[in-house]
């Protein structure tokens, strides 16, 4: 008898052993992958910090043409509400004096490029997402009139 549960305390402590050596070889695979990715994001999230600061600063802000109606921050709509603005774009044209929809509906081509080419990696977007048709639409909406 008690031979018998000598052997199976014996087993028992090698398939212990070989749960924890399996556990640790699957385990460290996967905290090594995650420490990549997570190298990976701090990687990117300081790239996109910097990215931020050259969008935003004050030498970078091109002055808007006459053709563009001029408004207050008092005056602003919700940018937000153009699909693909976001909190970042709506400050972004904020600094630019850009805070209604009028102003946005009244862009040009060439002034939508010199924009453009200060929102780093969101260079196309004003263009590829509509804005200014979306801004057209939201201020008829919002106030009555065409633009």
């Amino acid at each position: 008898m008690f031979y018998l549960a000598w052997q199976i305390l014996l087993w028992l402590i090698i398939a212990l052993l070989f749960g924890f050596f399996l556990g640790w070889l699957f385990w460290g695979r996967s905290l090594h992958r995650l420490k990549t990715a997570l190298a990976k994001c701090e990687t990117d999230l300081e790239l996109y910090k910097k990215e931020l600061e050259e969008a935003c600063r004050e030498e970078t802000i091109p002055e808007l043409p006459s053709s563009i109606p001029t408004a207050s921050p008092e005056e602003a709509d919700d940018l937000k509400e153009i699909l693909g603005v976001g909190p970042f774009l709506e400050k972004k044209l904020n600094a630019f004096g850009i805070y209604t929809f009028k102003q946005v509906a009244a862009l040009k081509p060439d002034v939508i490029k010199q924009l453009g080419a200060t929102f780093g990696s969101f260079s196309d977007r004003i263009v590829r997402e509509r804005w200014v048709e979306q801004a057209k639409e939201l201020y008829e909406k919002k106030y009555g009139q065409k633009v």
